[in-house]
């Protein structure tokens, strides 16, 4: 099983670990309640380090992204974090992704750690099909890396604090100061780099930290001095369901495309790419469900109005900001467009939930 350089640092903390994705990694410290929580009212910061950094460099490299991606990345602003689908051509999903321009024809994919693999295999596939394939390279760079993803309001002054010992000779504070949401800054170090950027996976101001692996250590121990809670993996997904986030494998898929999960704002339809062949095939469509009484929704449990199928909770879990289980569910287009309730099958018996909007919180 992978485990990434901060195992030993989870340990210490007595982490509970677990196997995901093929990653023994952290599922909560303190309790995912607590932690997600933290969150909300403070700061938390997580080891998602296994996530994977795929590099797509030289001549000609972001438009053979244009071609591959779900959103057109050439000649855009390189401060820009840009999120899309990887996609096959019959239009499922290979997997969702932020894309960072780091130089002129120089990009890094992140991708879902589960999919890293597999993702580099498409691409080198995907590249013999390009007709203007030239000098691009194609590198998996996730073992050079670590990643820390600090999150909460107020994340800022603990980001700058715990980085700046470790570069002193970078302009750090200045230049993470200026970044506005979903954008990114890159620092050249030697043979690789660090990139600090205004994003995250929990609905809340943050900022993910890619660094290389041999400082990641550092980072996570400068960032406990601050004061900053670990959270773990459980907390994680618990932020991005209340924030209405999709998780790969769940609201995506090789069967479930874009347009299904109410994604079409970042899939470009006015241009040729890989996939848009999504279009003609619209059978389903994702919508929001919170909890009328104390039941909590699992992934897989079966949606119904009166007596009838529709669908299947995608994913579903406690909300700890809301104290209501929350899910999402993948159900008929042909659900009516006025239906504000639906029945969720949970334990042999039917539980009313309420269809809301997202983000839950």
């Amino acid at each position: 099983m992978n485990r990434t350089i901060l195992y030993d640092e989870h340990l210490a903390l007595n982490a509970k670990m677990v196997d995901f994705a093929g990653w023994e990694m952290p599922v909560q410290y303190t309790g995912i309640k607590d932690e997600t929580l933290t969150v909300r009212q403070a700061q938390g910061m997580f080891d998602v380090s296994h996530m994977g950094e795929i590099r797509i460099l030289g001549a000609g490299a972001g438009e053979f992204l244009d071609y591959v991606l779900s959103r057109k990345i050439s000649h855009k602003n390189p401060e820009l974090t840009n999120y899309a689908f990887l996609c096959y051509e019959d239009g499922g999903v290979a997997d969702d992704l932020m894309v960072y321009q780091l130089d002129t024809d120089d990009y890094w994919l992140v991708v879902n750690a589960a999919n890293t693999d597999k993702d580099f295999a498409y691409l080198e596939v995907m590249l013999t099909k390009y007709d203007r394939q030239n000098e691009i390279l194609i590198i998996n760079e996730t073992a050079d890396y670590g990643l820390i993803a600090i999150q909460g309001t107020g994340s800022l002054t603990p980001t700058i604090n715990a980085l700046a010992p470790i570069y002193p000779d970078l302009n750090i504070s200045e230049r993470v100061e200026a970044l506005k949401r979903f954008r990114q800054v890159s620092f050249p170090l030697d043979d690789k780099r660090m990139v600090v950027s205004r994003t995250g996976y929990t609905g809340e101001d943050g900022y993910e930290v890619y660094l290389p692996v041999t400082d990641t250590i550092k980072l996570w121990q400068n960032l406990l001095k601050e004061n900053v809670k670990p959270c773990g993996l459980g907390a994680r997904d618990a932020l991005r369901l209340e924030a209405g986030l999709p998780l790969y494998g769940h609201e995506l898929s090789s069967e479930i495309n874009p347009l299904e999960a109410g994604l079409g704002k970042f899939v470009e339809l006015e241009r040729d790419f890989v996939g848009k062949a999504m279009v003609d095939k619209q059978q389903r469509q994702l919508i929001a469900l919170i909890s009328q009484d104390k039941s909590i929704p699992r992934d897989g449990y079966r949606v119904f109005i009166q007596d009838q199928e529709i669908g299947y909770i995608t994913s579903g879990s406690f909300s700890p900001t809301l104290n209501k289980g929350i899910a999402f569910a993948l159900v008929s287009t042909d659900l009516a467009e006025n239906t504000t309730k639906v029945e969720v099958a949970i334990r042999r018996k039917n539980h009313i939930y309420k269809i809301t909007t997202t983000p839950f919180v």
